[in-house]
């Protein structure tokens, strides 16, 4: 979400979005006149429901949304990374997504005469990570305590042109050798990071922080017509003169730690 603000106040257009789950940070692109297309399989705000930007811009038609599944999103990065044109899934079949996106196309398996949907490769310019620590050298560290799967990231990563982490911390190359582990994403993989402590917020960072979810409310209000929108962007995004001028507009480290959880750290 940093990098998000930081991308809205830079004002470049006609973004392509590619993910597989999108949430707040497309919506809020969206909001901001950024982007002409999606590719993605959702866009919402948790427990608020589909994100008001991003639905009002579709159904308007000023954002074009190309629709696939979470997994066959995946896959596509996943043949990006592999470096292959398409790739093959049998997931599609009985879905409704192959006959309104004219992308998947059926294939014949050249040895067995099956069937397959194939999916165009998905190789983003840029891919933009948030993870839990790093060294100098962008040795990407992802705490051992973790509810969420991980995987793909590091697909995602593998997939790109070049590669952005923004941290929770940075720490030595030591802390790396000592944790081996949970370097998911080695610095040949890696183009920059970037340290911003709280960075996710208002979204969560596994086993560091939860989502605010009183500040997530707060948006998706905002964002329910594109007056009251254009003021939360005043207000913190293009008010605040950094990141953590951010932080303090959202309540300051007070509020911030009283969405710590326990047990998160690369012990």
């Amino acid at each position: 979400m940093a990098f998000v603000r930081q991308l809205v106040k830079s004002g470049v257009k006609n973004l392509t979005v590619l993910g597989w789950n999108n949430g707040m940070e497309t919506d809020m692109l969206i909001g901001a006149g950024l982007v002409k297309r999606v590719e993605s399989s959702y866009v919402g705000l948790a427990m608020f429901g589909l994100a008001p930007n991003f639905r009002r811009a579709v159904e308007r038609g000023e954002v074009e949304m190309v629709e696939y599944t979470e997994s066959a999103s995946v896959d596509r990065f996943r043949a990006g990374w592999y470096r292959l044109t398409f790739f093959p899934t049998k997931n599609l079949f009985g879905s409704d997504i192959p006959k309104y996106n004219k992308n998947i196309r059926e294939v014949v398996c050249p040895f067995t005469g099956k069937r397959y949907h194939a999916l165009p490769a998905a190789v983003p310019d840029v891919t933009i990570l948030h993870a839990h620590a790093a060294d100098k050298y962008g040795n990407i560290l992802y705490d051992q305590r973790r509810l969420m799967e991980n995987e793909a990231d590091t697909i995602l990563a593998r997939a790109a042109e070049r590669v952005i982490v923004t941290v929770e911390e940075t720490v030595s190359h030591d802390a790396v050798l000592s944790h081996p582990y949970l370097n998911l994403l080695p610095r040949y993989f890696v183009d920059a990071v970037v340290e911003v402590p709280f960075g996710a917020h208002p979204t969560s960072c596994d086993y560091r922080y939860e989502l605010d979810a009183d500040h997530l409310r707060l948006y998706a209000e905002a964002a329910r017509t594109p007056e009251t929108f254009r003021r939360y962007l005043d207000r913190y995004v293009y008010g605040p003169k950094d990141h953590f001028d951010y932080l303090e507009a959202v309540g300051g480290i007070g509020a911030l730690m009283k969405l710590r959880t326990e047990g998160g750290g690369l012990a």
